[in-house]
């Protein structure tokens, strides 16, 4: 066997950079599938503003009424014939069901009072309006 004698004079350092690339695969892997998640579109509405705001902590149903008079039951787009049956269905499920009403600022006011109407007539027991905090 045949040894070299010639010694290094400096010394051979590599960076392995394999570990640090699976890291960031896996990264980029659950920021993809997270993303949409936390991106999801809602309902373009501006809320009005008020000052006094009570904490509503029970889920509930929401309807949503856009300013150009599109309404959503739980995200999805009804007509008022298919939204009274949505909310009657939920109703007979659960008489203590909470009917949150969020309206956009500039939505007309005889919709939102329709929409109340028709929960009452329906036996709705609870009834809330969604509102910002004024800053």
């Amino acid at each position: 066997m045949a040894f070299s004698s010639k010694k290094s004079k400096g010394i051979l350092a590599e960076i392995n950079i394999v570990p640090f690339t699976d890291v960031v695969l896996v990264l980029l892997i659950i920021f993809m599938v997270t993303t949409p998640l936390i991106m999801q579109a809602g309902i373009p509405i501006k809320l009005p503003k008020t000052q006094t705001i009570s904490d509503v902590s029970d889920a509930g149903l929401i309807i949503t009424v856009t300013r150009d008079g599109k309404l959503y039951f739980d995200e999805t787009e009804m007509k008022k014939d298919r939204l009274k049956n949505a909310i009657k269905n939920r109703v007979l499920n659960d008489p203590n069901v909470l009917v949150i009403i969020k309206a956009d600022q500039s939505s007309y006011h005889g919709e939102v009072v329709e929409i109340l109407d028709m929960a009452k007539t329906l036996g709705v027991k609870r009834l809330a309006i969604s509102t910002e905090a004024k800053n």
